[in-house]
C-alpha cells in the first residue's frame, strides 16, 4: 500500500516568505524529519533533464544541505547512495565525500533513461528507506510517497521526497545566495531556522590532492604560465539564445583596462571547449579557434588557448586554478560558481532563463538588462528561433565592469 502526501506549500514557503504554515503543513514536515531519523538507507537522485550539466551541478548544493542536515539530526555514518547521470559521474569521486562527511557514501551512475533509482530503493536492506529525488529532470511539485512492504512476516518502509529540485532550485531563490539551499532544506526536514550554514550549503565540485599531478600534466601540455593574469572562458552553449556574440568586445575592453592599470601584467585567456557534436557550426572548436585564436590584447598583453577538455573533471581542474572566468549561462560556468571562482555571465533579461534563479552560488557575478526593456514573448521568441539579438544588447562595458570589480 502507497500513500501520497502533497508537498507543494513548500513552494508557497519560498516565494512567500511571510506567509504563515499551517498546522496540517507543520505535521506532514514532522512526519518528514521522523522518516528521515529512522531511515535505515538514504538514496539520492542526481542529475539534469536529458543530461544537462548545469542542473547536475546546481543540485550538488542541495546534496550539500542533506548531508549536513543528516550530521545534525545523528545520522551521520548511516549507508547513502547518490545516483547521478552518467555523463557528469567524473566530477563526483566518492572517496573525497567518504573524507567530508562519512565512510559509508557510495556513488553509482545511471545509464539515460534508467529507472535505477527505483529499483535501489526497492531492493535496499533497512526496516525504513528514505529516497530523496534532486534530479532536474523530473519537475513539477514536491511530494512524499510512503509504501509498507511485507516481507517475511516484517513490514518495512520505502518513503521517497520526490520532486525537489524545481521548488529547491527555483522558487527558494529570493532568498538570497546565501541561505536559498539552505532555507530549503531546513524547511523540507523541519529543521529550524539557521540549523545549517548557508555558506556551506551551496554548489559544491570536490577536488582533492590527487587531482594535483593530473593539473600539473595538463598545465604543461598547454604551456601554461603561472605568472599569467588566467581567465577561463566558457563561450558555448546548446540554448543560442543564451550565447553572447560580443566576447570579442569585451576582450578587447578588459586587456585595454588591464593594460592601462597594470602596465606588464600578462593575460591568458583559457577558452575551454566540450565535444564538437554537442554544439552547433560556429560554436565548436574551430570556430572558437578562428575567432579568438589570434587575439593579443592590448600591446601584446593578452594570449588566447583554445582547448577541447577530455573530461569534465579535466575542465573542472583548469577552472580551479583560474583567477575569473568568463561564461555564457551554461553548464561549466555553474562548474565555476561551484569551485568558488569569480564567475562573469550575461543572463537575458526577464524570468525565462533569469539571473535570479541561474546566478546559482555566491560567485557567479551576473550582469542583464534591468529594467527589462524586452516582453516575455520576445525573449521566448529569441530562444524558439536561435537568435541572439537580446543577449547581444547587453554593454560589453558591463561585463567588464563587473569583471574589474
Amino acid at each position: 500500500m502507497e500513500q501520497a502526501y502533497d508537498l507543494a506549500f513548500l513552494h508557497e514557503w519560498g516565494v512567500q516568505q511571510e506567509r504563515e504554515a499551517r498546522a496540517e503543513e507543520q505535521h506532514l514536515l514532522r512526519q518528514v524529519n521522523e522518516l528521515v531519523r529512522e531511515a535505515d538507507v538514504v538514496v539520492v537522485r542526481l542529475g539534469g533533464k536529458a543530461g544537462r550539466l548545469g542542473e547536475s551541478v546546481v543540485a550538488t548544493a542541495l546534496l550539500e544541505g542533506i548531508f549536513q542536515a543528516l550530521q545534525h539530526l545523528g545520522k551521520a555514518g548511516t549507508a547513502v547512495e547518490v545516483i547521478i547521470d552518467e555523463g557528469v559521474s567524473t566530477l563526483f569521486k566518492e572517496q573525497l565525500y567518504q573524507q567530508a562527511y562519512w565512510p559509508t557514501i557510495t556513488f553509482s551512475e545511471a545509464m539515460s533513461g534508467e529507472d535505477i533509482f527505483t529499483r535501489r530503493l526497492e531492493r535496499a536492506r533497512g526496516v525504513t528507506v528514505l529516497g530523496i529525488d534532486l534530479h532536474g529532470g523530473h519537475d513539477g511539485m514536491p511530494a512524499l510517497m510512503v509504501q509498507e512492504v511485507e516481507e517475511h512476516g516484517a513490514t518495512r518502509r520505502i518513503a521517497t521526497l520526490a520532486r525537489l529540485f524545481r521548488v529547491g532550485v527555483r522558487s527558494y531563490a529570493g532568498h538570497g545566495v546565501e541561505r536559498r539551499y539552505a532555507d530549503f532544506i531546513e524547511d523540507l526536514l523541519h529543521l529550524s531556522r539557521g540549523t545549517l550554514p548557508g555558506e556551506q550549503v551551496q554548489p559544491c565540485i570536490r577536488l582533492g590532492a590527487a587531482d594535483d599531478a593530473r593539473y600539473t600534466r595538463l598545465a604543461r601540455k598547454l604551456h601554461l604560465q603561472d605568472e599569467a593574469l588566467r581567465i577561463v572562458c566558457f563561450f558555448q552553449s546548446v540554448v543560442i539564445a543564451k550565447c553572447y556574440c560580443r566576447w570579442d568586445e569585451v576582450l578587447e575592453r578588459f586587456s585595454r583596462e588591464v593594460a592601462r592599470r597594470s602596465p606588464g601584467q600578462k593575460i591568458e585567456f583559457l577558452i575551454l571547449c566540450g565535444p564538437d557534436e554537442l554544439h552547433p557550426e560556429g560554436l565548436r572548436v574551430a570556430d572558437m579557434q578562428e575567432d579568438f585564436g589570434t587575439f593579443r590584447g592590448m600591446n601584446n598583453n593578452a594570449n588566447v588557448l583554445v582547448h577541447a577538455t577530455e573530461t569534465l573533471r579535466d575542465l573542472a581542474l583548469l577552472t580551479r586554478h583560474a583567477h575569473m572566468v568568463f561564461s555564457n549561462d551554461t553548464g561549466p560556468g555553474h562548474i565555476a560558481g561551484a569551485l568558488q571562482i569569480p564567475t562573469i555571465t550575461p543572463y537575458l533579461p526577464g524570468t525565462i532563463y533569469s539571473m535570479a534563479i541561474w546566478a546559482s552560488s555566491p560567485w557567479h557575478w551576473g550582469v542583464t538588462l534591468e529594467p527589462n526593456p524586452f516582453s516575455y514573448q520576445q525573449v521566448e521568441a529569441a530562444i524558439l528561433w536561435d537568435r541572439t539579438t537580446i543577449i547581444d544588447s547587453i554593454p560589453p562595458e558591463k561585463l567588464v565592469q563587473a569583471a574589474l570589480q
